[in-house]
């Protein structure tokens, strides 16, 4: 898919996808982290809400897949966007969010040097938007800075087998914001940053699970 726009094969059914109207935009995560994206039309706000974007823009619509993914790599040429956050690191990032006005700020600072680089290109095929991302309510407590007292630690087991118990307070994309209940049901002290993106192709079996929580952590508590 993205050597189509340079002149790759693919299949007509991933074809007809790719003649689709793409979005391009440009996403920054927690720790300010900033990357330049592509979302199809049908799945403009969905692409932002499965990658865990903290604050976003649109900053382009794009006739097709490929005019899009021209744009794409001409911003990461010209710009240093990259294309790619990884996991981990936003998970990483969302333990000490940083001020949502210092990412609205950051975002909307990358987004205007976007524009202004596609704004004089001689290329046609898209146009220019000016559109802030709406991020799910769902995903506001893991993205905002902790409360004063509060503490919040990543998640201290690994999902690669075990018990695991979580009670999901709020979720970004593929990173959850948990409680962990004891054996009583009752959580401990703080909350926990958890990568459930570590669960898929896994087996999972409901029930009333408890993390087991390393002894080094005690002090945490």
């Amino acid at each position: 898919m993205h050597d189509f726009h340079r002149g790759g094969s693919v299949p007509a059914g991933l074809r007809a996808y790719l003649m689709q109207p793409h979005w391009l935009y440009v996403a920054t995560f927690a720790n300010g982290a900033t990357k330049v994206g592509t979302a199809s039309a049908p799945r403009k706000w969905n692409r932002l809400a499965e990658q865990g974007a903290v604050q976003a823009s649109y900053v382009a619509l794009a006739e097709d897949g490929r005019v899009v993914r021209v744009l794409e790599d001409l911003v990461t040429r010209e710009l240093g966007l990259v294309q790619q956050v990884r996991s981990a690191a936003k998970a990483a990032s969302l333990v000490e969010p940083r001020p949502g006005v210092e990412l609205v700020a950051t975002n909307r600072r990358h987004a205007a040097q976007v524009r202004g680089l596609l704004g004089g290109l001689a290329m046609t095929g898209f146009a220019l938007v000016e559109e802030e991302w709406e991020r799910p309510a769902l995903a506001d407590r893991l993205c905002t800075v902790r409360a004063t007292g509060s503490s919040r630690h990543p998640y201290p087991a690994a999902f690669d087998g075990g018990g695991h118990g979580l009670r999901v307070h709020s979720l970004s994309g593929a990173i959850a914001l948990a409680g962990l209940p004891d054996a009583e049901g009752n959580e401990v002290e703080g909350s926990f940053v958890a990568d459930l993106g570590a669960l898929k192709g896994r087996k999972i079996e409901f029930g009333a699970h408890v993390t087991e929580i390393p002894a080094l952590q005690d002090s945490l508590f």
